[in-house]
């Protein structure tokens, strides 16, 4: 099988066709799972928090505007970075929403800088996820919490979707829900919280399926990574994507961890879990 390339999604995510499609929360699950795992942080008032990977800077946004948060978003892309800093401020964020560009692997900030750090849908994404954990883990202070939601796979995918979804979806390099909690726990964190939120990710194909149906948008097929797709053939892989979804092949998880003992006590909210296990 042909190796695939982590960096094409970023660059399929930033193409106007994909936010037409997906909006500004290019994740499973949008807003409402944003603000779910904003909310299993606790953070304190006058949080600072850092959206590692932060794309064009909604969740960035959210937590400025509803939670009050000093928050800074950091991202590989200077057109992602140039774009949020503009949106924030016609949404008259500027003060408490910033943005800087920089890789998570080597991070520019000073050790417990943050409250709470937030990571979605790019874990799976880094080239390299050991030295991202391990900076993640040194800019959050003690008791401070990290939330961090992706895209899991448990047992083999086909050639077919590997190399016709993949690559855009981040399932390229995936781990497992295991392999996520070793990652952080390695990096000195602990684990608090996990939730399965697959069902948003269903969610999620099926509207894009609907879109694709409803709007004929064949334009998409232009911009996969690539791919010569039509609409047909494109439906055909999110199919087998969703079937995956369905049958628990593929997950959308979502893990809390803490820098020592958690500032504020959090539910657990997955039941049965001891999280000084890492077994969540």
């Amino acid at each position: 099988m042909e190796s695939v390339d982590t960096r094409c999604c970023a660059d399929f995510y930033s193409q106007p066709e994909v936010r037409q499609l997906l909006g500004e929360h290019l994740h499973p699950g949008g807003e409402a799972l944003t603000t779910r795992m904003i909310e299993s942080l606790r953070l304190p008032r006058g949080a600072r928090v850092l959206d590692a990977a932060c794309g064009t800077g909604a969740a960035v946004m959210l937590l400025a505007r509803r939670w009050g948060a000093d928050a800074v978003g950091l991202d590989f892309s200077a057109e992602n970075v140039e774009r949020a800093r503009r949106m924030a401020g016609e949404a008259g964020l500027g003060e408490r929403a910033a943005f800087v560009t920089g890789d998570v692997a080597d991070l520019p900030f000073d050790d417990g800088a943050f409250d709470a750090v937030l990571c979605e849908c790019a874990v799976s994404t880094f080239a390299d996820a050991a030295a991202a954990a391990r900076e993640l883990a040194r800019v959050l202070k003690p008791g401070g919490q990290l939330g961090m939601s992706d895209m899991a796979v448990h047992g083999a995918l086909s050639e077919r979707l590997m190399l016709g979804m993949a690559p855009w979806t981040c399932l390229a390099h995936a781990m497992s829900v295991e392999g996520y909690q070793r990652l952080f726990l390695d990096s000195g964190l602990r684990v608090v919280g996990c939730d399965d939120e697959s069902a948003a990710l269903v969610a999620m194909g099926v509207d894009l399926k609907r879109k694709l149906v409803m709007a004929g948008l064949g334009q998409l097929a232009g911009v996969l990574p690539g791919q010569a797709l039509d609409v047909q053939q494109a439906r055909g892989l999110i199919d087998e994507g969703l079937a995956r979804a369905r049958d628990g092949t593929v997950q959308y998880v979502r893990v809390v961890f803490s820098k020592g003992v958690p500032r504020r006590t959090m539910p657990w909210e997955s039941g049965g879990c001891d999280p000084s296990t890492g077994c969540c």
